[in-house]
């Protein structure tokens, strides 16, 4: 027997979507915040879990240090929240998941104990009754959303209107709890985006499709589906567990040679419209070259998708504009003929 202490930090507030974007999103959101709780340690936890939303997490000890344990839920409560309110501004996405992460909640349950190990091949992990018992006190009946909950073994109880004593099928424990909401105070604040449409127009062209503007949406800003509909690109390198998002780069292989990396951006648009964009330096003859996709439902069905790209030039860059705009046409008018064409073939998102 070794004793340990034990902590869970677990996500919520995701309700159940049935469109697959969401579903997609939710389990990429949830998955960064778990990475993002995990690289907040300064406790030094051992990870022993993934659980779903949650993480289960402890610490050899010999005694409990609960100034630690509070700070330690400090520092992974700021950085959760910091993270949605990021993202709340950088994201491009209007589906169930994305436009409703601000909402996502997180407590944690604290326990102190004895434990032993089981070992499965090369796995160790915690095991006894207090591995059972910080598990159920997941189940709790804390009145509040946020919270840290401490059972007795931790945190002596000194307040009694927080304190309370559960019930379960190993019998009773106490514990108590502290809300954590005025924490937000603390929370850093957070640049706005600025916009910056280069100065000259090069290509302009609308198409109407038949698919959800959401459903289109999730096809041109999802770069799993890119090669798809896109010409002259031979490989992508980006980052397959986030959810596209503004500042988010991606790398190109053109042509089988040359690089490209872009960000992607956004502008202000209608408010009965969607708007995604890609931003790079790495065009020639440009100092910057800006790519929009502006969509619009139009009847039950349809989509209007309006392709817009701008540039700014570099020093005499300006004589090729006619040939830059000349060889866009050609490019783009192929991509959105794959385009519709992906659409209109058996392609499920």
């Amino acid at each position: 027997m070794q004793k340990a202490l034990l902590f869970i930090p677990d996500i919520s507030g995701f309700t159940e979507f049935v469109h697959h974007t969401a579903i997609t999103h939710s389990r990429h959101i949830v998955s960064e915040l778990l990475e993002l709780l995990i690289d907040t340690n300064p406790m030094q936890f051992e990870l022993a879990e993934i659980e779903g939303d949650a993480l289960f997490l402890y610490k050899l000890e010999d005694k409990v240090d609960a100034n630690a344990i509070e700070k330690q839920i400090e520092a992974m409560y700021l950085a959760f929240h910091a993270h949605l309110k990021r993202y709340e501004y950088q994201r491009i996405c209007h589906c169930g998941a994305c436009s409703s992460a601000y909402n996502l909640k997180i407590k944690f349950v604290a326990h102190y104990g004895d434990i032993e190990f089981i070992e499965v091949k090369d796995s160790k992990k915690p095991y006894g009754s207090n591995v059972i018992q910080i598990h159920r006190l997941l189940k709790n009946e804390v009145p509040v959303s946020e919270y840290a909950l401490f059972t007795d073994k931790v945190l002596s109880i000194t307040d009694e209107e927080n304190s309370i004593t559960g019930n379960y099928d190993f019998g009773a424990i106490n514990y108590s709890y502290k809300e954590l909401h005025h924490l937000k105070s603390n929370l850093p604040e957070i640049e706005l985006i600025p916009e910056d449409v280069p100065k000259h127009k090069l290509f302009d062209q609308t198409e109407v499709i038949e698919i959800l503007v959401n459903d289109l949406y999730e096809v041109i800003s999802n770069f799993d589906y890119r090669l798809l509909w896109t010409k002259g690109i031979n490989k992508l390198e980006y980052e397959k567990n986030k959810v596209n998002r503004i500042g988010e780069k991606h790398r190109c292989l053109v042509n089988k040679n040359d690089e490209v990396q872009q960000v992607t951006i956004t502008r202000k648009v209608d408010n009965n419209q969607l708007v995604y964009g890609e931003s790079t330096t790495q065009v020639p003859f440009t100092k910057k070259f800006n790519s929009y996709f502006i969509l619009e439902e139009t009847i039950q069905g349809f989509t209007k998708l309006n392709i817009e790209i701008f540039a700014d030039f570099k020093p005499f860059g300006i004589l090729m504009k006619p040939l830059i705009k000349k060889n866009l046409k050609k490019a783009i008018s192929e991509n959105i003929k794959l385009l519709v064409a992906l659409i209109n073939s058996d392609f499920k998102l």
